[in-house]
């Protein structure tokens, strides 16, 4: 089936699912009646100064167990003093724990309403669940109290039906998608962001719904490809982080073991959809294994639109780098030791 064919029969399954999904709409209406509404806030930012932020999960990097937010700063440095936005756990254990972090993955979107404040989503590859937790646009500990966050169901990362060929396949590695399906389709965007995906050694886009934490399921998502940067052999192996330019997605992939470094442009995604081949960006041939590096998180950093790179080593030294993407560089900032309470 051809890629382009493929995303307009989603449409009909988008619009089927949204159906089955009405009633998590109400989770949104009560926090609309309570909740006066407020300006959307900027990609990665769970602040509310405009900047992103750093947000990394423990028991890693240096860290204790637990979601740490390290505030960013104009410029693109970080308050190196961190705090515990996970204290109360996920929510998908009770009681909760800063343990539920352990092991898990962490993204930032407006994945409650679409808009106002940055929202959490974590994901656990062991056990393929997931959680959204709803941001409070302070910074504030996230709560895991009823009306505060919402479980996603485990068929978005879990493949039931054997469409990537190995039923039973769970995610490996979860980034933002932005409004890519919308943009595919030439359709107004939501504001929900999609989940691009590695499973069984391919990488995916699988839209978001317009209802909490909700998504089409694997079994609808749209497959992007099944190579991996080099040109060479699927995604096994692959992690991936993403930051939005103007809603769409622009990629940073790396090889966990090689420390190999690769940049996707909004651009390269699409046509990744339509089914051309595509040349990614090689940043670097070595040097960003997860072993060194157990945190990588994509974010314009200095504002200039064009995605940036944060790295936090496995001591808690946290490093921004600037991507300069005509020259296919990226300038490391002055080192930061983060510091945990």
């Amino acid at each position: 089936m051809r890629p382009a064919l493929r995303i307009r029969m989603l449409s009909t399954a988008v619009a089927a699912a949204l159906g089955a999904l009405s009633l998590s709409g109400a989770v949104t209406a009560a926090r609309a009646d309570a909740t006066p509404e407020v300006a959307t806030a900027n990609d990665g930012d769970l602040t509310g100064d405009g900047l992103p932020d750093l947000t990394a999960v423990g028991a890693q990097a240096g860290m204790p167990s637990g979601l740490w937010l390290a505030r960013g700063t104009a410029d693109g440095q970080l308050v190196t003093s961190v705090t515990n936005l996970g204290e109360q756990g996920t929510g998908t254990n009770s009681p909760g724990s800063p343990a539920d972090w352990d092991g898990t993955q962490a993204i930032t979107g407006h994945f409650q309403s679409g808009a106002g404040f940055n929202d959490v989503l974590d994901y656990n590859p062991a056990t393929g669940r997931g959680v959204v937790l709803f941001g409070s646009g302070d910074g504030s500990v996230l709560s895991t109290y009823s009306g505060y966050q919402v479980n996603v169901n485990s068929t978005v990362f879990t493949d039931l039906t054997g469409v990537t060929g190995t039923p039973g396949s769970k995610a490996t590695s979860i980034a933002s998608g932005g409004d890519l399906y919308h943009t595919l389709n030439g359709e107004a965007p939501t504001g929900f962001p999609d989940l691009l995906m590695i499973v069984g050694g391919q990488l995916w886009d699988e839209p978001g719904m317009p209802s909490p934490g909700a998504f089409v399921g694997l079994d609808n998502a749209l497959p992007l490809t099944g190579t991996n940067p080099t040109g060479s052999g699927d995604w096994t192996g692959w992690s991936i982080t993403s930051s939005l330019v103007d809603g769409l997605p622009a990629l940073f992939a790396r090889n966990t073991s090689t420390g190999a470094l690769y940049y996707y442009t909004p651009q390269q995604l699409q046509n990744l959809a339509y089914g051309n081949p595509v040349t990614p960006l090689q940043l670097a041939s070595t040097g960003y294994e997860f072993a060194a590096l157990p945190v990588l998180q994509a974010a314009d950093l200095n504002g200039d639109g064009t995605p940036d790179l944060r790295t936090v080593s496995s001591n808690g030294v946290s490093t921004a780098h600037i991507l300069n993407s005509a020259t296919g560089t990226l300038t490391a900032h002055t080192a930061q030791t983060l510091i945990a309470p």
